[in-house]
């Protein structure tokens, strides 16, 4: 989960900074990271704690990287 959202996080700044207005990337990575989320609870290979503290890893890096890039 940390590698899905830190990369959802960048491909929004990515549109963000080139000002590309293209609302489809971003609903795509967001889709694929639900999907990895829900296939890593439906073989309990983690539990909903843990995919939660995964995405807030993956998270913050990424938007200390925005803070500092925009």
């Amino acid at each position: 989960m940390m590698s899905m959202s830190g990369l959802a996080i960048f491909v929004i700044g990515l549109n963000i900074h080139l000002q590309m207005h293209n609302p489809y990337w971003s609903a795509f990575v967001i889709l694929l990271s639900g999907l990895v989320a829900s296939s890593r609870l439906v073989m309990e290979a983690h539990t909903s704690n843990e995919l939660s503290i995964g995405t807030a890893i993956g998270i913050l890096p990424q938007l200390l990287f925005l803070y500092l890039w925009l």
